[in-house]
């Protein structure tokens, strides 16, 4: 089952259709939708060449949950020993997709296979230039939550915090609550510690919980490495995002302490409150805080940094200032 399959090596006709109940496209599909076990060579074949010749035009949308199945099953399946066949297919559906003005099962799927096979791209690229009906958007409220849900995941993953942060709030405020909301409320939680914006207060204990300790870990003074910590969260993968993103919240929180009085601060005083080892690791810290709030400007050669204010340095400013002081002292001159 692991071997790499050719779209150009196809069995015959009787190969294919074996272990199928019909030789219906819908029956077929709906068997293998309802298959439990893996899929054999004959099934990944037919179904590979199936969503290939995928045409909208020619589908009963009423069947678009069968669809999403059986993608979500194939992309599981495959996304390890043939991610190329994965990419090609998604490829093809996203063009396909773009033509359905409703939001529909088989988009859940779609997203959540760019996702299981690392396709954010491609993800990425439907979900910024597809614009559903409003009407899609008022009856299923299910399916509009967990697309929202999964397209902030693939905007988180390429780094467009603000579509990230939309979608999550998108997911998190349609009815009727689900896994989904609350964990959208999670990610919002976390990309907000991240980027250093303010944390909400929300009625789930669990997320609740996660909110309380990431503002401890915010408030507390200096680097503590968190492994030292009491840590009482059992999701492992909060506990990566913590230990990746703690030193980088509590910098950013610091920095922007030093703004309200200084112009300048010097990697040795950054040092003395956070401990790193090298500058490069502080270099990295600065740079991902960079990226998202545009700050400062860096001077790795004097190993200092300079706040900025409205995208400009203090040296700009008072540049600004005096170019404007004189132009207001020429004019008064000429009166």
């Amino acid at each position: 089952m692991n071997q790499e399959f050719d779209e150009n090596d196809i069995p015959n006709e009787n190969q294919i259709y074996s272990s199928f109940q019909s030789q219906n496209d819908i029956s077929k599909i709906s068997f293998l939708s309802n298959h439990q076990s893996k899929y054999e060579d004959q099934h990944i074949i037919y179904l590979f060449k199936y969503f290939m010749e995928f045409q909208i035009s020619k589908l009963d949308i009423q069947y678009m949950n069968i669809y999403g199945t059986c993608l979500s099953k194939f992309t599981n399946q495959l996304k390890t020993n043939n991610p190329h066949l994965i990419t090609k297919i998604l490829s093809h559906l996203r063009n396909q997709l773009q033509k359905i003005i409703f939001l529909t099962e088989l988009h859940v799927a779609f997203l959540q296979s760019c996702i299981m096979s690392y396709n954010y791209k491609i993800g990425y690229q439907f979900t910024k230039s597809k614009i559903f009906l409003q009407e899609s958007l008022d009856k299923k409220n299910q399916i509009i939550i967990e697309y929202f849900y999964y397209a902030g995941l693939i905007a988180n993953a390429q780094k467009d915090y603000d579509e990230a942060l939309r979608c999550y709030k998108i997911a998190y405020k349609m009815q009727p609550t689900s896994v989904f909301t609350f964990e959208a409320q999670k990610l919002e939680s976390l990309l907000c510690f991240r980027l250093g914006l303010e944390l909400k207060n929300w009625p789930n204990p669990q997320n609740s919980i996660l909110v309380s300790k990431l503002k401890n870990i915010i408030e507390s003074q200096g680097f503590k490495n968190l492994g030292e910590r009491e840590n009482d969260l059992q999701d492992q993968n909060i506990n990566i995002c913590l230990k990746e993103w703690s030193i980088q919240a509590q910098l950013y929180q610091f920095l922007q302490k030093e703004q309200e009085l200084h112009s300048k601060v010097h990697f040795d005083l950054i040092n003395h409150n956070f401990h790193f080892f090298d500058y490069e690791t502080l270099i990295g810290l600065l740079m991902n805080i960079n990226n998202v709030h545009n700050m400062f400007s860096i001077n790795e050669e004097k190993k200092y940094l300079e706040f900025k204010y409205n995208n400009l340095t203090y040296k700009e400013i008072n540049s600004k200032l005096e170019n404007r002081y004189d132009l207001l002292k020429s004019l008064s001159q000429k009166k």
